[in-house]
């Protein structure tokens, strides 16, 4: 698990993210505010849901411009609105310059109606 997340965190409700979208979750990376934040995607794709760092292999940066826009047109991929590098439901890139990559995965499970880590 990344430093600073633990084992049972709840993300959000599982409502807040419907089968065929994704959603940004910010999280404390420490115990106050100058520690900073955890930029999470959480997506609910039809085989389940999915938890990524936001945080392309390219360059860093996150994957999304505007708010929760983190999926291809058709819901199928995530997208880097950056460069435009495309990732499977595994996170790994299979167009653009980060090719072969991966997003870091999260581990995540549905507890009393909350995406929580697991």
């Amino acid at each position: 698990m990344t430093a600073g997340l633990k084992t049972g965190t709840v993300l959000c409700p599982l409502e807040a993210v419907p089968q065929g979208t994704a959603k940004g979750v910010s999280l404390l990376a420490g115990s106050s505010e100058e520690d900073g934040h955890f930029e999470i995607i959480i997506w609910h794709h039809l085989d389940g849901l999915r938890a990524f760092e936001n945080s392309c292999p390219h360059l860093g940066m996150p994957l999304e411009t505007f708010p929760d826009r983190f999926l291809t047109a058709d819901g199928a991929s995530l997208i880097c609105s950056t460069h435009g590098a495309l990732f499977d439901t595994a996170g790994t890139c299979f167009s653009g310059p980060c090719k072969n990559q991966t997003l870091k995965a999260l581990p995540v499970r549905v507890d009393n109606g909350n995406i929580v880590l697991a």
